[in-house]
């Protein structure tokens, strides 16, 4: 379990960076912060759960997919 402040725009090379850290690292749970639009938060063999506001800020719940997390409330 890892949490993150990715302190802006998700480019294609911090997607890879940032999935080349999970691996490594071997983190099943990630917790992001100051994420950037949700359709560039995806990650091979993970799945992601975004709470993201108008500012295209915020934050983000990153699992493995063979984990499940139920019951997520997201901010309005």
């Amino acid at each position: 379990m890892a949490t993150l402040n990715i302190n802006g725009p998700a480019t294609k090379t911090r997607i890879e960076m940032l999935h080349d850290f999970l691996r490594r690292n071997e983190i099943d749970i990630l917790f992001l912060q100051e994420g950037a639009h949700p359709t560039l938060i995806e990650l091979r063999n993970y799945k992601t759960n975004t709470n993201v506001g108008t500012a295209m800020r915020g934050t983000a719940l990153v699992t493995l997919e063979e984990i499940t997390i139920t019951s997520i409330t997201k901010l309005p």
